[in-house]
C-alpha cells in the first residue's frame, strides 16, 4: 500500500535495551530499523563494569532498583536471571559469576558482550544505522524519525531506547528526554546516579587511594534512611566506590535541600563497639594510639582517627578517659563526612530520574501517552544498585516491549 510505513518498528538507540529490542522484534519477523548516533552501537556496554561488562546479577529482584520498584518487579517477572544467562550462552557469550552475583563474559572483555549482540542483531535481519541521530519524531497515522541529515523513516511501532544523559563521553545525551517529551510525556528531572561524591573535610586527602568494608548511612537530611553496605574507596575530593555509588542517586536528590551528612561505620558487623574498645584496651593499654590500631585499621584511617579525636599520639591507651574512648567508638560507627555535591554527568554511570513512570504500562512498557510508543531502559525513571542490576533491567526492557508488541 501507497501509505504503508516503511518499517514495522524503528528503535532509536542501539545501547543495551535498544540491541535487545531490536533482536527480539526481528526474530518475531518484523522489519526492524535500529538508529544510533554514535558511529558505533553499545558504547555503553563496552565501558560497563571497568570495560568487563556486569551484564546481570544471579540475585536481582525489585529491591535493587530505586524511584519505581514495581515497575522494576513487572519487568523482572517477565525477564529473569536464568533467562538473561541463557539468553547470552544462547549468542555464544560464555559467562562466570564472581562474588555478590555478579556475572561476567568469561573472555573478560564488554567486547564479547556487544559484539554478540550485533552479531545476532545483523543475522536476524535488523537494518542498523550508526551516525543517524534523530532529531523529531512526528505521529499521525504511523510514526515518522527525522534525523539530522535530513532523511526521514516511517514505522508503524517506534521504541525510545536512548539512554540517559549520563556519561556523555559514551554517548549519553538529553535527547530522549527530548523525544519523549515532544510525544506527550513528562520528565522527572535527571540526577546523577552511580556516582561518586565530594565531602567538605580537606583531609580525606590524606586518604587518597584508600579502600574499606564499611556501611554510609545518611539520616534525617534525606527523605528515607539511607543506607548501604560494601567498600568505600577514598579520593582526593571525597567517597566513591560501590557503598557510596548505590546511595548517589537518592544522595543528590536530598543535596538539593543544602550539605548531607553521610556516616561512615568502619565496624558495621561489630554491634557494640564501646565494649569491644573496652576489651582491646585492657588487652593492649601500654601501646600507643597509632599501635593500638595496627592490625584494625589502615594506618592513615588510624591516624587521621586519632586527629579527629583529639588523642594524645603517644600516650599510652591505659591513660584514655571514659570520654575518649566513647568517643572513639562513636567515630568509628558514624564519621560523619560532609557532603557537598555529586560528581559531574561525565563520572556518573546511570542517571535517576526521567520519563515519569505513571505515563508507562508496567506490564508491556508502551506509552499511555502515545499508542504505539515504548520507552525502554535508562531513559526511564528507573535507576539500579551497582553490580549488573542497570544492564539487566535494560536487556529485560527490550525482551518486554519485543514480547508485548502485536503480532503483524
Amino acid at each position: 500500500m501507497k501509505d504503508s510505513p516503511s518499517y514495522d518498528v524503528i528503535i532509536v538507540g542501539a545501547g543495551a535495551s535498544g540491541l535487545m529490542c531490536a533482536l527480539q522484534c526481528a526474530r518475531r519477523k518484523k522489519r526492524v530499523l535500529l538508529l544510533e548516533k554514535e558511529h558505533q552501537c553499545g558504547k555503553k556496554i563496552l565501558v560497563s563494569g571497568n570495560g568487563r561488562c556486569n551484564l546481570t546479577n544471579a540475585f536481582v529482584c525489585a529491591d535493587d532498583y530505586r524511584a519505581t520498584p514495581q515497575l522494576a518487579e513487572k519487568i523482572l517477572a517477565q525477564f529473569s536471571f536464568e533467562q538473561c544467562v541463557n539468553f547470552f550462552h544462547d549468542l555464544g557469550v560464555l559467562t562466570v559469576q564472581e562474588g555478590q552475583g555478579r556475572v561476567f563474559p568469561l573472555t573478560g572483555k564488554s567486547t564479547a558482550v556487544a559484539e554478540a549482540l550485533r552479531l545476532a542483531c545483523r543475522e536476524a535481519g535488523v537494518e542498523l544505522k550508526t551516525e543517524s541521530e534523530v532529531v523529531r519524531i512526528n505521529k499521525k497515522k504511523y510514526f515518522s524519525a527525522y534525523l539530522q541529515s535530513g532523511a526521514i523513516f516511517t514505522s508503524k511501532y517506534l521504541v525510545l531506547a536512548c539512554g540517559s544523559k549520563a556519561y556523555p563521553q559514551a554517548g549519553g545525551t538529553e535527547s530522549g528526554y527530548r523525544l519523549a517529551s515532544s510525544l506527550g510525556h513528562s520528565i522527572i528531572e535527571p540526577t546523577p546516579a552511580l556516582c561518586a561524591v565530594c565531602v567538605k573535610e580537606k583531609a580525606v586527602a590524606r586518604l587518597q587511594g584508600i579502600r574499606a568494608q564499611v556501611r554510609v548511612n545518611a539520616w534525617p537530611q534525606t527523605e528515607k534512611q539511607l543506607s548501604s553496605a560494601g567498600e568505600i574507596l577514598f579520593t582526593a575530593y571525597g567517597l566513591s566506590g560501590p557503598a557510596v555509588l548505590n546511595i548517589s542517586g537518592p544522595l543528590g536528590k536530598a543535596l538539593a535541600g543544602g550539605p548531607v551528612t553521610l556516616y561512615v561505620d568502619f565496624f558495621p558487623e561489630i554491634q557494640e563497639k564501646e565494649t569491644f574498645l573496652r576489651k582491646r584496651a585492657a588487652q593492649f593499654g601500654s601501646r600507643t594510639a597509632k599501635e593500638f590500631f595496627a592490625g584494625m585499621l589502615h594506618e592513615n584511617i588510624a591516624n587521621l582517627l586519632i586527629d579527629f579525636a583529639g588523642i594524645r599520639k603517644n600516650a599510652p591507651v591505659s591513660n584514655w578517659t571514659e570520654n575518649t574512648l566513647k568517643n572513639v567508638a562513636k567515630t568509628l560507627g558514624a564519621w560523619p563526612f560532609t557532603v557537598m555535591s555529586l560528581r559531574p554527568w561525565n563520572e556518573a554511570m546511570a542517571a535517576a530520574g526521567g520519563v515519569n513512570c505513571a505515563e508507562i504500562n508496567y506490564n508491556s512498557l508502551e506509552s499511555l501517552c502515545c499508542d504505539g510508543l515504548y520507552v525502554l531502559g535508562e531513559l526511564l525513571n528507573v535507576d539500579g544498585r551497582s553490580g549488573g542490576f542497570n544492564l539487566h533491567f535494560a536487556w529485560a526492557c527490550g525482551y518486554v516491549a519485543a514480547k508485548a508488541m502485536p503480532e503483524e
